[in-house]
């Protein structure tokens, strides 16, 4: 399956998506329309390159320009991109194999070579001879040594090579982690940073959850766009304060998780009050026109790990939190205690 967006994520990039369609000359086909959805979702780089370019050059996208970045970026990629994956990969183990069977020739000679001086070693008593036969083991010692550390060198860099081309394959059939609207991770890539922390350990790790208030009344009252320029105005508050501490993603609509890592609920407190306060000051203005909206505040529900706690009941005690919050009046800070 090529998109695998949900209904919730293709909506909202419909409301992306034909902003950009009525600017240009193109018809409001299908295809025009798989460029543009590929163009907001992320997913195709070298199409949003090739779009980006042209809009510089100040020229509009006709159909006739549509349609050959249709061809060229869009018709074509899954199959030239698993082609082209597939002679890398192809190549990639040819190498492996090469230096797997050179090393294990270097093993095998050396190993004639340890029986050859053992049965030198018992019939022979010169030292002059011993130092030979010990000068040709250390030789085939070396030898062994050289070819083993080539395939090690080689090993390495096939797993460095996978890696790429596994995220390369990732982005071909659709499968980005990052939300197109506000550049932090998506469900996709939050779960996945989730997975890693588990695998580590949850030693002082903190959920945060986050949620826009009344985001509904927002849309309601000033229109999608908008309502998506107060989605993107929060994210960048996010990622501001956060820093590098941990791991931010859009999980829903208006609604944000972080991961902190060896984070005290004290520091999370202090991180999440500071998203809060800058959320609650900023004033959002709309791109097409002069119109600028102010009391945008959130919720925030916090819960630290506990010893003998899973992830999941971590993230289930954020989210009471976040309820508690909303609760009690919204445009606050609740951290559970659990």
């Amino acid at each position: 399956m090529r998109y695998r967006e949900t209904r919730e994520q293709s909506a909202e990039l419909l409301r992306m998506v034909l902003p950009l369609m009525s600017k240009h000359a193109a018809a409001f086909h299908p295809m025009s329309y798989a460029v543009w959805y590929e163009y907001c979702a992320g997913t195709n780089p070298k199409l949003k390159a090739a779009v980006d370019r042209h809009l510089q050059s100040g020229a509009a996208l006709t159909d006739g320009v549509v349609a050959r970045l249709f061809d060229e970026h869009v018709a074509t990629r899954d199959i030239s991109s698993t082609e082209r994956m597939r002679v890398e990969i192809s190549h990639l183990l040819e190498e492996v194999n090469d230096a797997a069977e050179r090393t294990g020739e270097d093993v095998t000679r050396f190993g004639e070579d340890l029986d050859v001086a053992r049965r030198q070693l018992a019939v022979q008593a010169d030292p002059v001879a011993v130092t030979g036969v010990v000068e040709n083991l250390l030789d085939g010692t070396q030898r062994v040594k050289l070819s083993t550390d080539g395939l090690q060198e080689y090993l390495h860099k096939s797993a460095q090579e996978v890696a790429r081309l596994r995220e390369e394959l990732e982005v071909a059939q659709g499968q980005a982690s990052t939300d197109p609207l506000t550049g932090l991770l998506n469900r996709r890539g939050f779960d996945a940073e989730v997975r890693k922390i588990i695998a580590r350990g949850l030693e002082r790790c903190s959920v945060v959850s986050l949620d826009i208030d009344h985001f509904k009344k927002i849309n309601d009252t000033h229109g999608h766009l908008l309502g998506d320029r107060v989605i993107a105005t929060v994210a960048h508050v996010i990622r501001e304060c956060l820093n590098g501490r941990g791991h931010a993603a859009r999980v829903g609509g208006e609604e944000f998780a972080l991961v902190l890592t060896a984070t005290s609920s004290a520091g999370a407190l202090e991180l999440a009050e500071r998203i809060r306060a800058m959320v609650e000051r900023g004033r959002i203005r709309r791109a097409d026109r002069d119109e600028s909206i102010g009391g945008v505040t959130v919720s925030v529900g916090i819960a630290t790990h506990v010893d003998g706690e899973q992830l999941e009941q971590l993230m289930e005690r954020a989210d009471q939190a976040l309820y508690n919050s909303k609760q009690s009046g919204r445009n606050r800070i609740t951290v559970s205690t659990q």
